[in-house]
């Protein structure tokens, strides 16, 4: 990995993990999908806490996806064993977003 790789990565990590940052603060909640377009009633069926953490959890699992991808830098290792726990990694955020972090 030469110095330039380095230094994009590190700017993308480093926004990445202010963004997770800003979404766990409650200063980023317009950026979560879904949750921004919604109404009012709908918005109101969410625990904000726990949809900030698992929103937060799917930025920093990408971005420690992105990592492995660079430094294994094999392309046929991460297509065929990346991406597929990057898909499953997704649809679990999204199903957990969609059932833990609802009110009862």
């Amino acid at each position: 990995m030469d110095t330039i790789e380095i230094i994009m990565l590190s700017t993308v990590t480093l926004l990445m993990v202010v963004l997770a940052v800003v979404i766990l603060t409650g200063h980023g909640d317009g950026l979560i999908a879904g949750y921004n377009t919604a109404k009012e009633e709908e918005r109101k069926q969410f625990n904000m806490k726990r949809l900030r953490a698992v929103v937060a959890a799917m930025v920093l699992f990408t971005t420690a996806f992105i990592w492995f991808a660079v430094l294994i830098g094999d392309s046929a290792v991460i297509s065929l064993a990346g991406l597929p726990v990057l898909l499953i990694g997704c649809v679990a955020g999204i199903i957990i977003a969609n059932t833990w972090c609802k009110k009862s």
